[in-house]
């Protein structure tokens, strides 16, 4: 008999990691920053930029299934000082009966003179792949931006560096004999790139490699592509593809992972 979920996760030896209590300040937080800025209106709204988004997939007949996704992002700005930004995404879906997607992802990065052509970051992100046998990964660390090309706010293009901590829980098959538990460092190196066309539609590539410390041959390389095109003056409609390549998996995942959506972007 399959174990419920959620009395695995429970007995796992990272249970003190409960994902309600992580998250729900967050989203508390989200909130509290949207609602003010709206509340106080017209003295520093260009501060303020907050987004949702919701996306669905499905079919019935011969094969059934359904995907839902969804998203938000909160973003303080502070032209001249820093940029505070809060995000969450979820993914979840069925096919006949079994879970095909279940993941969730919840992200605070602060950047101080963001502006500028070099710049410092912090972040933490805590994340679950219940796919990908993950019941909980933090990453956390800090690190430098530089921004090479930068033309109005048409296109731009940067490369960041970062050191790393990375904790990881996995989920393990009975007799399994891999840790449970791990933690060590990586590095972090991205380059990113936006560009708007004429037209107000946006392209953005971003591509991260994820090297351990101790040991380069154990990388994750993440490359995520968006386009966004405008449908009205709030409104948006955006095509996400993202490839993930992780050269040592979690114990009982395949290596490589593509994912491509189709979702409606609100802007608050």
């Amino acid at each position: 008999m399959t174990t419920p979920l959620h009395m695995r996760v429970t007995h796992s030896r990272f249970c003190c990691f409960d994902w309600r209590r992580t998250l729900m300040p967050v989203l508390a937080l989200a909130v509290a920053f949207v609602f003010p800025s709206t509340a106080v209106g017209q003295d520093v709204p260009e501060t303020w930029s907050s987004k949702l988004e919701f996306g669905f997939t499905g079919a019935s007949g011969n094969t059934s299934f359904s995907i839902l996704t969804g998203a938000f992002s909160v973003t303080r700005l502070e032209q001249e000082l820093y940029e505070l930004d809060i995000s969450g995404r979820l993914r979840w879906g069925r096919s006949d009966g079994e879970t095909i997607a279940n993941d969730l992802r919840g992200t605070v990065k602060f950047d101080w003179n963001p502006q500028a052509v070099f710049s410092p970051f912090i972040f933490a992100t805590g994340s679950r792949d219940v796919i990908r046998n993950v019941d909980a990964r933090l990453l956390a660390g800090g690190g430098g931006k530089w921004t090479f090309l930068q033309r109005s706010d048409l296109t731009k293009m940067s490369i960041s560096v970062a050191a790393v901590l990375d904790h990881e829980n996995y989920r393990l098959e009975p007799g399994s004999t891999a840790d449970e538990v791990i933690n060590f460092g990586r590095l972090s190196w991205r380059t990113k790139f936006d560009h708007r066309f004429a037209s107000g539609a946006t392209f953005q590539h971003t591509t991260f490699w994820q090297p351990r410390i101790t040991n380069l041959s154990d990388y994750i390389v993440d490359v995520s592509n968006s386009i966004s095109s405008q449908l009205l003056s709030n409104l948006s409609l955006v095509i996400t593809h993202s490839y993930i390549h992780e050269a040592v998996p979690p114990p009982g995942a395949v290596r490589d992972d593509q994912r491509l959506g189709v979702v409606l972007s609100v802007a608050l």
